[in-house]
């Protein structure tokens, strides 16, 4: 029969082997510690030696190529995280005072999985995608989901090496045909209608304008019959723009008349402010990068967003001393352009793990008008640029940033006025006293605790794989594989689930409301991350821990909810669902082998008639087990068709009866205690048969036929 092939990504390979396995010059697995120093039990001479850092002119070498000679990790193979290539597995505890983070300074360095890859999109290019994106993630997932159940819809994906992008019709001809068919003007109601599901939908991620600006410049240019009746193409642009991500995410049917929309504010943008750098250009690309994020256009939305932050660069608004030489009124402009660039450009770079292309000069956190959205921003900005882009989470960064989301939790709520977003988890909604969910809080929240997952992550994967590694070791060895991860490597892998659940149950009001958005990319992608931590968890039995099955639950419907509307959506849909299987075969598997695990213990003691296997006795188990054939491993488990067939070694691996009863001999004699009644009081109520009909009867008349019965025993007393 023909050796089975094997796909390159199922392929492991160890980058590195111990030096117990070099001296015997056997195969090692690149583990810490190993599966063979484990097994003959010397796990604790299982050491690596480190790799002689390589010096080379530093023209010949890339940062990538530095990083990787320095600090980098070997890439992920299989659903084991080796982590022998670390030049410096532990860090040292830091000189300054002792702060609630104090318990990291017990945990080694953990690495971030490598996987910088390309992935096809929907043209069949090939684009970039970085260690911190959801795509490489779930590819880490399916590869611990093919190794721990193997193949499943979930590993065998047709579209697994894909990124989901929509291509509108028409898309090459769109400058030809706006310009031969111009969207007419919308009213005055219809602008008032599309401007408030902007304001939903964009709240606490673009507040480029104050409350009464746009409604008032809205209406007097919605007063003009034609667009060429306006002179100000850059005013036309920013409002075609507004009304084309209000028209995308009204409950209503819209899309045609968004894309018409957008089309022509994008055709107007490019031909009147694109090589003219201003406010209104920053303002523009960053509609239109909103605006194709809910189109699920991410690529698109990458490139734009970049041309609009070249031109707040060229604007000098990425400095605060500059925009306070301008009037207050521009300087808020400036702010609030630069908070919105920030936000979307964090947002992108984390979720395609890409690196950012903003940075922050002035301090986000003790500045006089606190601002919890750029405060947060740089945040992000710190785990892209301090751990996914050298690829290693060290002790002194989990403090600095651990320390970063502790200041920020606990101010947040001042720097809600500056963001415009109001306290509160409901708004009020219209004149008739509806409340609907406040968007703009949970954008903000919801961003928090995806950093959380987004910083954690490595260490859930770390201890995944060390659970799948010590469940195949057990196999082998007369006792469970103690863990080798420290108590902060666990607390760190249950904050990420923690942060995961808590995003469910932050979003879980937008399924009961009706005044949603149809299209919110943000919490998309936060229910996706969420959905896969979650799923990720119950391969490390975290189960036991929280409540993952109701989560995950959660997250589906929520992801249902969209996915009718959004392709992304409808996408990530699709793949938690196939990951929801996959756990439950997980699952199942887990609990068969625990049935069959006590099955033995159970048919040692009173035998056993289950697919033709019969033991009752001790003498029917000696009859039937040889001298020569060496005791069973603990842990190791009868599959079904062992159970099945009746053989030497299956009865074998059923326990001596004798060591069955020896668990049992040491009870204590005990007397079974019954409720004690009158000799003349029956143990069940006697009723009539008449007074039941279908099977039901009233208490009342239950009541009194005790009673009738009661007497009548009495009397025959």
């Amino acid at each position: 029969m023909p050796t089975r092939r094997i796909r390159d990504e199922e392929r492991r390979r160890c980058p590195k082997a111990c030096e117990n396995c070099k001296r015997r010059k056997e195969r090692c697995d690149g583990l810490t510690p190993c599966r063979r120093c484990v097994t003959r039990g010397v796990d604790a001479q299982c050491t690596f030696t480190p790799r002689p850092t390589v010096r080379s002119p530093a023209h010949f070498r890339s940062p990538e190529s530095r990083s990787t000679v320095h600090g980098s990790v070997p890439a992920f193979q299989g659903s084991e995280l080796s982590t022998t290539d670390i030049l410096s597995t532990a860090v040292a505890p830091s000189p300054r005072r002792r702060r609630p983070s104090e318990m990291f300074h017990r945990s080694p360095a953990a690495p971030v999985p490598q996987l910088s890859r390309l992935i096809k999109d929907a043209h069949g290019k090939f684009m970039f995608i970085g260690d911190a994106a959801n795509l490489s993630f779930l590819q880490i997932i399916r590869r611990i989901v093919s190794e721990s159940v193997g193949s499943c819809p979930f590993v065998d994906d047709p579209l697994r090496n894909f990124m989901v992008e929509v291509s509108p019709a028409g898309r090459r001809n769109w400058i030809s045909n706006i310009m031969s068919e111009p969207p007419a003007k919308p009213s005055v109601a219809e602008a008032h209608y599309f401007l408030h599901w902007y304001k939903l939908a964009t709240n606490c991620i673009l507040n480029l304008y104050d409350d009464g600006e746009p409604r008032t410049g809205l209406e007097q240019w919605a007063t003009h019959a034609t667009p060429e009746e306006q002179q100000d193409d850059a005013a036309s642009a920013i409002y075609y723009l507004i009304l084309s991500i209000g028209a995308q995410t009204c409950p209503e049917d819209k899309d045609e008349l968004a894309e018409r929309y957008f089309n022509y504010g994008r055709f107007l943008t490019t031909s009147s402010v694109m090589e003219d750098p201003s406010l209104s250009t920053v303002g523009s690309y960053v509609l239109i990068t909103m605006y194709l994020l809910g189109a699920s256009r991410r690529n698109a939305a990458f490139m734009y967003l970049g041309i609009a932050v070249r031109a707040a660069y060229a604007l000098g608004i990425h400095r605060g001393d500059i925009g306070s030489l301008f009037s207050p009124v521009e300087y808020t402009i400036r702010e609030r352009l630069w908070k919105g660039l920030r936000f979307l450009d964090l947002f992108l770079s984390s979720s395609l793990g890409r690196p950012p292309s903003t940075s922050e000069t002035r301090g986000s956190s003790d500045q006089e008008n606190y601002s919890a959205t750029n405060d947060l921003s740089s945040i992000f900005e710190a785990i892209l640029t301090e751990v996914y882009a050298k690829r290693m989470v060290t002790t002194e960064v989990l403090e600095r940033i651990s320390e970063k989301h502790r200041r920020w939790a606990s101010r947040f709520a001042d720097g809600l006025a500056t963001d415009n977003i109001e306290f509160g988890e409901y708004l009020q909604s219209g004149d008739d006293g509806s409340k609907l969910p406040n968007i703009g809080l949970l954008h903000l929240k919801e961003s928090y605790y995806y950093s959380i997952m987004l910083l954690s992550r490595p260490f859930l994967i770390e201890s995944v794989s060390r659970q799948l590694s010590r469940a195949k070791v057990s196999v082998h060895l007369d006792h469970e594989a103690a863990p080798s991860s420290s108590p902060s490597d666990h607390l760190l892998a249950h904050a990420c689930v923690d942060s995961a659940i808590r995003t469910i149950e932050l979003l879980s009001p937008l399924l009961s409301s009706e005044s949603v958005p149809k299209r919110l990319p943000l919490v998309i992608n936060s229910l996706f991350v969420s959905a896969l931590v979650l799923g990720l968890a119950v391969f490390a039995d975290l189960d036991r821990v929280f409540p993952l099955e109701k989560s995950l639950a959660g997250a589906q419907r929520l992801l249902r909810k969209f996915s009718s509307h959004d392709a992304v959506g409808k996408r990530d849909s699709v793949i938690v669902n196939h990951l929801q299987a996959a756990c439950d075969m997980y699952l199942e598997r887990r609990a068969r082998r625990r049935m069959e695990r006590q099955g033995l213990l159970i048919g040692g003691l009173f035998g056993s008639v289950h697919n033709g296997v019969s033991v009752t006795t001790t003498t029917s188990l000696q009859e039937h087990q040889p001298q020569e054939l060496p005791p069973r491993p603990a842990g190791q488990m009868l599959s079904p068709h062992t159970l099945g067939s009746v053989d030497d070694h299956a009865v074998q691996m059923i326990p001596d009866l004798a060591t069955v009863t020896d668990m049992i001999l040491p009870m204590s004699p005990r007397t079974l205690l019954f409720d004690s009644y009158e000799e003349n009081m029956p143990l069940f109520p006697t009723v009539d048969a008449s007074l039941i009909q279908f099977g039901d009867y009233q208490m009342e008349d239950a009541h009194t036929a005790n009673l009738d019965q009661s007497s009548m025993l009495d009397g025959l007393g």
